[in-house]
């Protein structure tokens, strides 16, 4: 079964799965490639790019990045400036010996970033300035408004459909809809890694079946749900 761990603005997923159809979705990613040791290369992709993950062998690790974070503005701003995907080099690889726990990989990617100058600041995400964006990111972040449709969380808002899902692209650059649909998967793999069957998981983020939840994961991640918690 892959390991997956969730931080605040990334996911980190020790892939068991051997690959993945082309898709997209809008998280963003860093692929770590390597061998058995260490990595000392990286594939990043932007948000709505159609790709596929690196061949296995190759692949040790990956990160889905929040497109609403500061590591997603790095990213654009030193490697996805011309174009939405780029592999790259790096001058202090990241070490793969015993990484065999949460806690571990926490650690050692923060340190890697620290270690190839990744300038990130500590703070809830990129410099939005609606105060209306900024809450329902943290809402949506926390989990909440997964089972609701978007003209619920509108009107709690006080405005129509169309007009929180145009703040809301104008401020994040992905839409609404598409980063409640990636916000539903992280927490219906939270709950299935947390020991709750597929059937609760589905319901309790918003899916109306699990067949809903595995046709839109097959969609958004390329992989079937059963193919990444497979033993």
């Amino acid at each position: 079964m892959s390991d997956i761990y969730f931080k605040n603005e990334y996911v980190v997923v020790f892939p068991t799965f051997k690959e993945t159809v082309p898709h997209k979705h809008d998280f963003l990613h860093i692929f770590f490639l390597g061998n058995e040791e260490e990595c000392e290369e990286i594939l990043v992709t932007g948000s709505g790019v159609i790709h596929t993950m690196p061949d296995l062998d190759e692949c040790k690790l990956f990160l889905m990045i929040d497109p609403t974070s500061n590591l997603s503005d790095y990213l654009y701003t030193e490697f996805l400036y011309d174009g939405g995907l780029k592999r790259v080099r790096i001058s202090n690889p990241l070490v793969l010996r015993n990484i065999n726990n949460a806690d571990v990989a926490e650690n050692k990617i923060e340190k890697w970033f620290i270690d190839n100058g990744f300038c990130i600041e500590k703070s809830q995400g990129k410099n939005i300035e609606d105060y209306r964006v900024v809450r329902l990111i943290q809402d949506i972040k926390d989990y909440r408004h997964l089972e609701k449709h978007i003209t619920e969380i509108a009107s709690e808002y006080g405005l129509s459909e169309s007009r929180l899902s145009h703040v809301f692209k104008e401020a994040v650059g992905v839409s609404l809809k598409g980063y409640l649909t990636i916000a539903r998967l992280k927490y219906a793999y939270k709950l299935v890694m947390d020991g709750k069957s597929k059937t609760y998981a589905a319901m309790e983020a918003g899916f109306s079946s699990p067949a809903h939840l595995a046709y839109i994961c097959k969609k958004q991640m390329g992989v079937s749900i059963t193919e990444v918690l497979k033993k």
